[in-house]
C-alpha cells in the first residue's frame, strides 16, 4: 500500500478516535479541565507536583486542579495534534506527486483538509478560552465530522481509478442533507446539556406536544460569550424544546434514510447492495441507542457510543453515496 493511502488510513482512524474521545471529555465535563489553551495551567502536561501546584495557585488563584479531567482534556489535545501532522504530511505528499504529474487536482483535498484541521484547532482553543459555549463546541463536533468525512472521501478516491460517474438521485441528495440538520440537532442537543429534554419516551413529559417547550430560546436566542456554559445555561423548557425536535428529526430520520437504505438493498451492483446494507445496520443501531440513552437517564457508555455511531452512520452514508455515483 503506498505511503499516502497508508497515512490517510491511519489518519481516519485518528479522526475518529479524536471525535469519540472528544465527547467523552464533553460528557465528563472535562472540557474545561485545563483552563488555558495549548498548554495546561501554563504546562505542556498536566501540573501534578507540589512546586507546579504553587505555581498554578500564583497563575490561576482560586483554580483547583482535577487531575483526571486535565489529562483527558490534554490526551484530546496530544491525539488531535498528531491529526493535524498526519494532514500535514499528506499534503508534502500530495506537492510532490503534483510535481511529477503536473495535475494540481491531486493537492485539491489535501488543502482542503489542511485548512479544516487548521481551523479546528482554532474550534478547539476557542472551546476553551469562550468556556465551552454551545455555538462555539457546536461547530468544532461539525468541524471534526467534516473531517473524518473528507479524509474517508479522499481515501476512497485514493482507491478508486477509472471509475464510471453516475448522477445522484434527487431524494439520496435530500436524505444526506437531512442527516447532516439531524447531527446538528444532536450536536446542539448535547452542548447545551438537553438530552434530558424529555425524561420519557415515546412521550415527553407524558404528552405527545409538551406545552412546556420554548423554541425561540432554545435555537435564536443569542448566548453571550464570557459566561460558563459547562453544564449549561438553557432554562428548562429551551432544553425540551431542543430536545424534542432532535426527536423528531430522528423519527423523519428512519423514514426517510431507511426507505433510501432499503432502495439500494435490490441495486444491481453489488459494492452499491453492500453499503446500502452497512449503512440500514448503523441507522438501527443508532436509532436504538438513542432510545435506551432515555431510558437509562443517559448512560455514559450509551451517550459515547451514541457520538461514535454519529459518525459511523455519517461514513456509511458517504460510502453508499459514492458507491451510487462512482462505479468500478
Amino acid at each position: 500500500m503506498p505511503y499516502n493511502k497508508k497515512i490517510t488510513l491511519t489518519a481516519i482512524v485518528l479522526a475518529f478516535i479524536v471525535i469519540v474521545f472528544g465527547a467523552y471529555v464533553r460528557l465528563t465535563d472535562a472540557g474545561l479541565g485545563c483552563p488555558d489553551w495549548p498548554g495546561c495551567y501554563g504546562f505542556f502536561g498536566v501540573p501534578e507536583s507540589s512546586e507546579s501546584l504553587l505555581e498554578v495557585e500564583k497563575t490561576f488563584p482560586g483554580q483547583v486542579v482535577e487531575s483526571g479531567k486535565a489529562w483527558r482534556e490534554m490526551i484530546h489535545r496530544y491525539i488531535a495534534s498528531t491529526l493535524g501532522f498526519l494532514i500535514l504530511i499528506l499534503f508534502g505528499l500530495s506537492l510532490s506527486q503534483k510535481r511529477k504529474s503536473g495535475d494540481h487536482r491531486k493537492t485539491r483535498l489535501p488543502f482542503y483538509l489542511l485548512i479544516l484541521v487548521i481551523f479546528q484547532g482554532l474550534l478547539g482553543m476557542w472551546t476553551v478560552t469562550l468556556k465551552v459555549h454551545p455555538a462555539i463546541v457546536s461547530a468544532h463536533l461539525i468541524g471534526g465530522l467534516s473531517t473524518l468525512s473528507l479524509l474517508f472521501f479522499y481515501y476512497k478516491k485514493l482507491n478508486t481509478i477509472n471509475p464510471t460517474i453516475e448522477r445522484l438521485n434527487g431524494f439520496v441528495v435530500l436524505g444526506f442533507c437531512f442527516l447532516i440538520i439531524q447531527i446538528l440537532l444532536g450536536g446542539w442537543t448535547s452542548t447545551n446539556y438537553a438530552a434530558l429534554g424529555c425524561p420519557d419516551l415515546p412521550l415527553c413529559y407524558g404528552q405527545i406536544w409538551p406545552d412546556n417547550m420554548d423554541f425561540k430560546t432554545g435555537f435564536l436566542s443569542w448566548q453571550s460569550f464570557g459566561e460558563n456554559y459547562e453544564g449549561g445555561l438553557l432554562p428548562p423548557p429551551a432544553r425540551t424544546a431542543i430536545h424534542f425536535t432532535h426527536r423528531m428529526g430522528a423519527i423523519v430520520a428512519l423514514f426517510l434514510l431507511g426507505s433510501i437504505g432499503i432502495k439500494y438493498l435490490s441495486h444491481k451492483h453489488k459494492p452499491v447492495q453492500s453499503a446500502a446494507k452497512y449503512f440500514l445496520v448503523a441507522l438501527i443501531i443508532q436509532l436504538m441507542i438513542g432510545v435506551v440513552m432515555v431510558w437509562t437517564s443517559i448512560n455514559l457508555s450509551l451517550a459515547t457510543a451514541h457520538n461514535a455511531f454519529a459518525a459511523i452512520l455519517l461514513l456509511s452514508f458517504i460510502n453508499l453515496l459514492y458507491s451510487i455515483k462512482y462505479r468500478q
